[in-house]
């Protein structure tokens, strides 16, 4: 009889070894993109008012961390690659586990489509894998690996399925899809990085769009997969008391996809709820505001929905201003750390399109020195400089700075100011130049200038060197960057050719 118990025991010992063992050699092993994406959500024990849910469009459109500085908003973004909106139903009922929002704001991309997920499953496991192991996560699995579309595009071979197997299994326990990643394991692996944008996903890039309207009148055919699920979304969240706003956030949408955005007047009309769609509306400028020519915006364009969904949540929904209260004190330091990063972004950019395009929307104070005024021909660059607040018609060849504060609040451009102790009144205060004309300090030789606004210096640069544009951004006090480009621009096509971006 006791050996009967020692072997059982025995036994018992055993398999908690190996469940253990198997258990941190799958958190070893697994992609940590889903982990570092929503480690931020899991380790938050409050709750969170607004969880963004979607697409690609969401996680690169929108930005929980602005919404934080500008509007107190407790927010979270589970937006993910190619989320069709089943695939977004069961991403919003595995985040409910967690957290009991007052609303949940839906991405309603892809209503017309009837299959349930990515083609690439890749995306699954980004969206998926940081949820823990539980009954919701099983029914997710089973239903999304249930796509009898998906099943007959791949067979017929319309669709072809090129990054990895498609199992329940791989979702429900991914070591059984990333146990082949010994040659990968890296120190990320044992030390993952961390993501200080609340789910949210920036894309630094600068293109440019031509959006096509079709009449308002044009819709979808009705009966999709999509409509199915986003009805299901709707009435879970009314079920709960969780109130919905849908959107449709803006980039050159297709006439299939403006058929979807018109078709979801309709949805929300009959369920009671609200719906922005951007489409319709004159708020971000595609020749600065989009990361691709697909979809995505890029940071200038998210804070400027953002900034629209902060000021639409506080005045349509009951919730509070969190920037007082102690419990979610912590998010002040996570937004230093987002700035951080975006100062980092900042400074590893050396493209003149992506810089100023990062500093649209930002708190900073910016400071420019125009030498080449050949940039002023460009019409793409001249539209750069207005998504920062600078009037078009103010730019001419006798422009020598541009100073803008405020996030764009107050911009001033600044004629014939190289006479040396000469001030100006502006709005930003009183500009004067000064230039050293003694040699002797190693740090102040002949030919350097220093700008000054109400007796503070904003700027220090070299007339004698061959810099074309100089940009300096400060961050409150801090001094975030100090950028020299240099460039030429063809006189017939105004394009401009960078050589350097010297710091």
């Amino acid at each position: 009889m006791q050996r009967k118990i020692k072997i059982a025991i025995s036994c018992i010992i055993t398999v908690c070894l190996t469940v253990c063992f198997l258990s941190n050699l799958t958190d070893l092993m697994e992609r940590k993109a889903s982990r570092i994406q929503y480690s931020d959500f899991f380790d938050q024990e409050e709750d969170f008012d607004v969880l963004f849910v979607g697409t690609s469009h969401v996680m690169n459109g929108v930005f929980p961390m602005e919404l934080w500085d500008d509007y107190g908003i407790i927010s979270y973004n589970f937006g993910g690659h190619a989320n069709r909106l089943p695939t977004t139903y069961w991403v919003m009922q595995n985040a409910l586990e967690h957290t009991t929002p007052k609303v949940v704001v839906i991405d309603c991309l892809y209503l017309s489509r009837n299959e349930k997920c990515s083609e690439a499953f890749s995306n699954m496991h980004l969206s998926f894998d940081a949820f823990p192991l539980n009954m919701t996560k099983i029914k997710a699995t089973w239903d999304l690996l249930d796509d009898p579309v998906t099943k007959e595009a791949l067979e017929n071979g319309t669709r072809i399925e090129y990054d990895e197997p498609r199992t329940r299994i791989g979702l429900l326990w991914d070591y059984s899809v990333y146990h082949s990643r010994w040659t990968e394991i890296g120190q990320g692996d044992f030390k993952p990085s961390q993501s200080y944008e609340k789910g949210a996903e920036s894309r630094i890039s600068v293109a440019r769009g031509n959006p096509n309207k079709i009449s308002s009148e044009q819709k979808m055919e009705l009966g999709t997969t999509g409509e199915q699920y986003l009805r299901k979304m709707i009435e879970d969240c009314q079920d709960r008391e969780i109130e919905v706003l849908l959107i449709y956030l803006p980039f050159p949408a297709s006439e299939e996809e403006q058929k979807e955005a018109n078709y979801v007047y309709d949805i929300a009309e009959e369920y009671g709820v609200n719906y922005i769609n951007f489409l319709d509306m004159d708020l971000i400028n595609y020749e600065t505001d989009l990361y691709d020519l697909g979809s995505h915006l890029n940071p200038s364009g998210a804070r400027k929905v953002s900034d629209h969904l902060g000021e639409y949540l506080i005045s349509n929904y009951d919730i509070s201003d969190q920037r007082n209260n102690e419990d979610y004190s912590f998010w002040y330091e996570d937004y230093e750390e987002y700035n951080k990063m975006k100062d980092r972004n900042i400074v590893e950019c050396s493209s003149i399109e992506e810089y100023l395009m990062l500093l649209s929307r930002d708190d900073v104070d910016i400071t420019m020195d125009i030498r080449n005024k050949d940039i002023f021909h460009n019409a793409w660059m001249v539209e750069l400089l207005g998504n920062l607040g600078i009037s078009a018609n103010e730019l001419t060849e006798d422009t020598d700075f541009i100073i803008i504060k405020n996030g764009g609040e107050d911009a001033v451009v600044i004629n014939d100011l190289r006479e040396e102790g000469e001030a100006m009144i502006t709005e930003v205060g009183k500009v004067q130049i000064f230039y050293d004309t003694d040699g002797s300090d190693h740090n102040r030789k002949l030919g350097y200038y220093r700008l000054y606004i109400d007796g503070n210096e904003c700027m220090v640069g070299n007339m004698d060197d061959d810099t074309s544009l100089q940009i300096r951004v400060t961050r409150g006090d801090k001094v975030v960057d100090t950028v020299k480009f240099v460039y030429t621009v063809d006189p017939e096509t105004t394009i401009v050719s960078l050589s350097a971006a010297n710091r």
